[in-house]
Parts: C-alpha cells; structure tokens; sequence
C-alpha cells in the first residue's frame, strides 16, 4: 500500500470551516470610453477653448486637453475624434485628436476630363 504526501485525515477542511475561506476575487467591469467623431463648431486660441459637436455629443475643450502635435492645426470645421466625460459644469471634450481618417474631397469635373484618377 502506498501513502500519499497529505494525510487527508489530518489535514483540515477548507470547505466547512467559514472563517478560513480563501479570498473572492470578482471581476469587475469597467466601461469602455466611446471615441466620438464630431467637428469643431468655435475654436478660439487666444482663450485656448473651443467648442466641438459630433457623435450625438456637444462638449467644451480647452487647449490642454488636444494632442500637442494637432494644436496648431486646430481651425473651425476641422474634423476630430475625442472623449468625452462629464465634468463639474457639463460635458468635457478629453483626448481631442485631428481626424485623419477622412477621404479626401471627389475631383471636380475639369479635374475628371485631365485624367484624374
């Protein structure tokens, strides 16, 4: 007969005694941010704020919160991405990228009959 390393009558249950229980770890889950597609409606850089309005969302921006490389690209009726969360006074624009996803415009006519393609 062989002998295991526990002695199963020797060694405690974990399962009955309630105070001896090993910890419950549950998952929790965090909401995903949304990226929104909108467009800035006012941009004013002397105040360093500005106004953007897309994906069902109209929020506030203040220059910190666009990515350093895009701030001096920033004009009205650019095409953005953001965040957006809401904050002590309203809905904040966080995140705010140039969208550089966007097609550029169809050729005109003139342009179709030189052979654009």
């Amino acid at each position: 007969m062989s002998h295991s390393a526990i002695d199963w009558d020797v060694a405690p249950d974990h399962g009955q005694d309630p105070d001896n229980q090993p910890p419950t770890v549950l998952p929790v889950k965090r909401p995903r941010p949304v990226r929104h597609v909108g467009v800035i409606k006012l941009y004013t850089p002397p105040k360093a704020y500005g106004y953007v309005s897309g994906g069902g969302c109209d929020a506030i921006f203040n220059i910190d919160d666009v990515a350093p490389a895009d701030r001096a690209w920033l004009i009205n009726g650019q095409a953005v991405t953001f965040h957006v969360v809401q904050g002590p006074d309203g809905r904040i624009a966080k995140e705010v990228h140039i969208d550089r996803t966007s097609l550029p415009p169809p050729p005109d006519d003139g342009q179709v009959l030189k052979g654009w393609r």
